[in-house]
C-alpha cells in the first residue's frame, strides 16, 4: 500500500478547529491578566500619591493642600489663574519626582513632568488629545485635563486618572472652597459646622480614602448620594452639582465608575492602597461625620 503523505482536508480542517478553540478559550485569561497587570499599576500610582500628601503635610508644619494656593507665589494674594488653579497636582508634583518641575515655555505656570504624568495617569485609561475648552472631566476610560493659567491651550493643563477626597483639604476662611462648600452643606444639615465634614491631620484615621481612580481631580461625596445611573462617566458635562440631596446625582458619581471591573482602586491614610468594589464606596469614611449605608450598584 502506498503511503500517505500530509494531511486530509478533514485532518487539516479538524486541527485548525482545535487550535481556534484554544485560542478562544485563552483570550478571555489574557485580557484578564492584563486588566489585573493595568490595576497593579494602578494601585502603585495611589500609593505613591498617598505618600507624596503625607510628606507635603511633614513638609508644611502639618497643614495639608489647600483647595486653591498661591504657590509658588507665595505671599501674592492677588487672583490670578495661574495662582489659584494650582491644585493638589501641582502641590505634590515635587514629591513625585526629582526632576525639576519645569514652567511653560513664556510663563509662571508649571508644566507636567513626563514622570509626574506616568504617576498621575492610570494605565487603563487614555489621555485625550483635546477636550474642549482645554480642560474638562475624563471617565473610566479617559483622563482628566487639568485647566491651565489662560484656558486657551488644550496641551497647558495637567492630566490625570485620580481624584482626591475634597474632604481632606484644607478648608480655611477666605479660601474659595470655604464658601463653595458652606453654601451647600447649608441647605443640607443647617445646625451642623462646614469645618465637622473636613478631616484634619489630628482626626483622620487610617481607613479614610486620599485618593481614588477618578473622572475629576476632586469631589465631595455625601453617604445621601444616589448611586448613579451610568458608570461610565460619560453623563457628566462637567462636575456634578455639589450636593444634589436625593433627587439629584450627588458627587459620589466621580468616583463610582466602572474602570476595573466593577471596582475602583483606591488609597487609605495609612499608605495602602486597595481594589473596592463600587457598592463598597458607600461604606468607607469619606467624612468624619460619615454614616455608612448599604447600596445596590448594578452592572452593565
Amino acid at each position: 500500500m502506498k503511503a500517505r503523505n500530509g494531511f486530509t482536508l478533514v485532518e487539516l480542517l479538524v486541527v485548525i478547529s482545535i487550535i481556534a478553540l484554544l485560542i478562544s478559550l485563552l483570550l478571555p485569561a489574557l485580557a484578564k491578566a492584563k486588566k489585573a497587570a493595568l490595576s497593579t499599576v494602578c494601585l502603585s500610582n495611589l500609593r505613591e500619591l498617598g505618600q507624596a500628601y503625607q510628606e507635603y503635610g511633614n513638609g508644611n508644619e502639618g497643614s495639608v493642600p489647600a483647595y486653591a494656593s498661591d504657590f509658588p507665589f507665595a505671599g501674592d494674594t492677588g487672583i490670578d489663574a495661574a495662582q489659584y488653579n494650582a491644585g493638589w497636582p501641582r502641590l505634590l508634583a515635587s514629591y513625585l519626582t526629582s526632576e525639576q518641575i519645569p514652567y511653560l515655555p513664556g510663563t509662571t505656570e508649571f508644566s507636567e513632568p513626563p514622570a509626574v504624568l506616568a504617576i498621575m495617569t492610570c494605565p487603563s485609561t487614555t489621555n485625550l488629545p483635546v477636550i474642549p475648552a482645554s480642560w474638562g472631566p475624563g471617565s473610566s476610560v479617559a483622563a482628566w485635563r487639568q485647566w491651565n493659567a489662560d484656558g486657551s491651550d488644550p496641551q497647558g493643563g495637567w492630566i490625570g486618572s485620580y481624584g482626591l477626597n475634597g474632604w481632606v483639604y484644607n478648608p480655611a476662611h477666605g479660601q474659595g472652597l470655604y464658601s463653595y462648600i458652606a453654601q451647600n452643606l447649608g441647605s443640607f444639615q443647617p445646625a451642623v459646622s462646614v469645618q465637622s465634614y473636613f478631616w484634619t491631620r489630628s482626626n483622620i484615621n487610617s481607613g479614610v480614602p486620599l485618593f481614588a481612580d477618578s473622572v475629576w481631580e476632586d469631589s465631595f461625596p455625601l453617604w445621601t448620594d444616589p448611586v448613579p445611573g451610568n458608570l461610565t462617566g460619560y453623563a457628566m458635562s462637567n462636575m456634578p452639582t455639589p450636593f444634589q440631596i436625593d433627587s439629584g446625582t450627588g458627587m459620589m458619581q466621580a468616583f463610582c465608575i466602572d474602570r476595573h471591573s466593577m471596582a475602583i482602586n483606591v488609597a487609605f491614610a495609612d499608605g495602602h492602597a486597595a481594589h473596592v468594589p463600587l457598592a463598597n464606596l458607600w461604606q468607607l469614611p469619606w467624612t468624619p461625620n460619615w454614616q455608612s449605608r448599604r447600596v445596590v450598584v448594578n452592572g452593565p
